[in-house]
């Protein structure tokens, strides 16, 4: 019996102890996008459908920084990823991320700023190098995004 509690908290320890390191692993690992003016859908309808998952090579990169502007703090995202199609770039995009650890991440806002999307097709002159669509999203708000 002793050597049971012993083993069932030994199993406990190592999987807390996993559950904390995927806590810390905040990989991208999907991206979808909507427009802009059905962000506040997405906040209210529990199922709203994003679309169809962009078809990315995963984990894409994602750099979150904040600053000190004015006396006002700026929170500043970056997204790079690659791609295997065009993205239009027309139109005001929001990018919703899937993280590795099970939550959700909105990028932009029904409101300006709008998330920036450049979107590069690399022709490279070897042909072992990529071919892929680079996509990268920049967008500044006042205020951090919060995970869903």
């Amino acid at each position: 019996m002793v050597l049971f509690k012993a083993v069932v908290c030994v199993v406990y320890v190592q999987l807390r102890t996993i559950y904390l390191f995927l806590d810390m692993i905040s990989n991208v690992i999907a991206v979808y996008r909507v427009q802009c003016a059905d962000v506040d859908r997405v906040d209210t309808d529990p199922y709203f459908d994003f679309g169809p998952e962009l078809n990315t090579i995963v984990p894409a990169k994602l750099s979150i920084n904040n600053k000190v502007v004015d006396k006002n703090v700026l929170w500043e995202y970056k997204l790079d990823f690659r791609s295997c199609q065009d993205l239009r770039v027309d139109g005001h995009w929001a990018y919703v991320l899937k993280l590795a650890t099970g939550k959700w991440l909105m990028l932009g806002t029904k409101d300006r700023p709008y998330p920036v999307t450049v979107s590069s097709k690399l022709l490279p002159d070897n042909l072992s190098d990529s071919q892929l669509w680079e996509v990268s999203v920049s967008w500044s708000n006042k205020s951090q995004t919060t995970e869903f």
